[in-house]
């Protein structure tokens, strides 16, 4: 048996030009700027954000709790609230037709909720309902059922129909609002 290491070949990665992706971000950015996109992305963001102060008394969601056969209370209130701003999120990240104008659209949508709602803000910052959220995500999809039962289980009653009836309504119904919102911008190319 011959123990030669002279027919063993090492690989080395190959050594690819460092790729430009710096510029070409920045070039991407420009360009937004230049098209006007960045600046009506900032204005979704805000907008979106402004629906936020009054959202727990807002008809809507208690024509949705009526529906379901949900008694409001301010923990289901609240819990709806945050499932809105999850929802608003979710569409900007799946919808907006580039990353830096999602991006753009959630940092002024963020920004806007910390000036004119700071408690709202401190209520998602402090909630670990994002998470169970987005752990229901298939990749970029969510599922309307799981997220009615998530929402049940913040909730406190995982197994209420009702509850769970009134998230996945609640989420499907500002899902279809919001995505409305980012459709009806006419973004350049």
């Amino acid at each position: 048996m011959n123990n030669d290491d002279f027919d063993i070949k090492i690989f080395s990665p190959i050594k690819k030009e460092p790729e430009a992706e710096s510029v070409t971000i920045a070039d991407n950015m420009k360009r937004q700027v230049l098209s006007g996109n960045l600046q009506k992305a900032r204005n979704l963001g805000k907008a979106l954000a402004d629906s936020y102060p009054e959202a727990a008394e807002k008809k809507e969601l208690l024509h949705i709790a009526e529906c379901c056969n949900v008694e409001l209370d301010r923990n289901i209130k609240d819990q709806a609230i945050i499932l809105s701003v999850f929802t608003a999120e979710y569409c900007i990240n799946n919808y907006m037709p580039d990353s830096i104008l999602a991006t753009t659209a959630l940092t002024m949508f963020y920004d806007t909720l910390t000036d004119d709602s700071p408690e709202l803000y401190n209520n998602l910052l402090s909630s670990a309902a994002f998470s169970f959220y987005y752990m229901n995500l298939d990749g970029k999809n969510a599922d309307p059922d799981l997220i009615g039962e998530t929402f049940a289980m913040l909730c406190g009653d995982k197994n209420s129909e009702c509850l769970t009836c009134y998230g996945k309504t609640v989420f499907l119904n500002t899902l279809k609002s919001y995505k409305t919102a980012v459709e009806s911008i006419d973004f350049s190319d």
